[in-house]
């Protein structure tokens, strides 16, 4: 059973590792062209990430844990910059989500017991078959 959890715990640090580095390429891109305005929409890239970062923000229901690329000197990392290509808390460490915050998240409904957006059936993971059962 130890063996499992450890190797659980590897697993989970393995994924972050690697998450973590493309969410930084991914928004090192996107700060690059923050004052793009994407067309059809008439919004700069940077408007983009906001408005993303609320909504997740919103859906999770949790409080602040995510911003766009672009934030007040005195949210970015360490008080020193406004530039926030890796998202973190006043001491530069990531944001934490519990398991129903990213599940309201990547269904899209704001409620971990309702699968929708990009789960339209619902997780298949143990976690989230978990609170899928609490529904009727």
């Amino acid at each position: 059973m130890h063996a499992h959890i450890a190797f659980s715990w590897q697993l989970v640090a393995g994924l972050l590792g690697v998450e973590s580095g493309q969410d930084a390429v991914i928004r090192a891109f996107l700060y690059e062209r923050k004052e793009e305005v994407v067309k059809p929409y008439g919004v700069t890239v940077g408007e983009f990430t906001d408005r993303i970062s609320k909504l997740r923000n919103k859906l999770g229901n949790e409080g602040l844990k995510d911003e766009g690329l672009v934030v007040r000197r005195a949210k970015g990392a360490e008080g020193r910059v406004n530039g926030n290509i890796l998202a973190g808390d006043k001491f530069s460490l990531a944001y934490s989500r519990s398991a129903e915050e990213i599940l309201r998240i990547v269904y899209g409904t704001g409620d971990e017991h309702v699968p929708g957006g990009f789960y339209p059936v619902g997780g298949k993971g143990d976690i989230a078959r978990s609170f899928l059962k609490h529904t009727s």
